[in-house]
């Protein structure tokens, strides 16, 4: 599975803010409002709905060998810059978070519909939970 520009920026921000600021910051309220809108604002589970995305997130991290590369991608303070929800609908985003599951698992990949109409082919992606 490869991420589109928009998605990596907008999940770029959400393990920056999940790392810096415990996850509070504009992606998590784009997340919570477009994806988890029910989850609580305070107390158990108000930060539970942001770990959901660790199939997703861990795309941006498959490249890295070491802990030091993933501690310097984390620890970056520019913001990421204009900021949006980048997928159409929160159904294109659970799409898009079960492929990254199934493929973050082992499992099948699929191809589907991009969000201009062509087609999109994912690829078998391995990532090592040992980094």
């Amino acid at each position: 599975m490869k991420l589109t520009s928009e998605e990596a920026r907008f999940l770029t921000a959400l393990l920056r803010e999940q790392n810096q600021s415990g996850c509070r910051g504009p992606a998590h309220d784009l997340l919570r409002s477009n994806a988890y809108p029910n989850a609580p604002l305070i107390g158990p589970g108000a930060i539970a709905f942001s770990y959901e995305t660790v199939p997703l997130t861990s795309l941006l991290l498959r490249e890295f060998t070491d802990l030091q590369q993933i501690d310097d991608f984390l620890h970056k303070v520019e913001p990421v810059a204009g900021l949006g929800w980048p997928w159409p609908s929160a159904t294109e985003y659970q799409a898009r978070l079960e492929l990254a599951r199934r493929e973050w698992t082992g499992g099948s990949t699929q191809t589907g519909p991009a969000r201009n109409g062509t087609e999109m082919k994912s690829v078998p992606v391995r990532v090592s939970r040992n980094a």
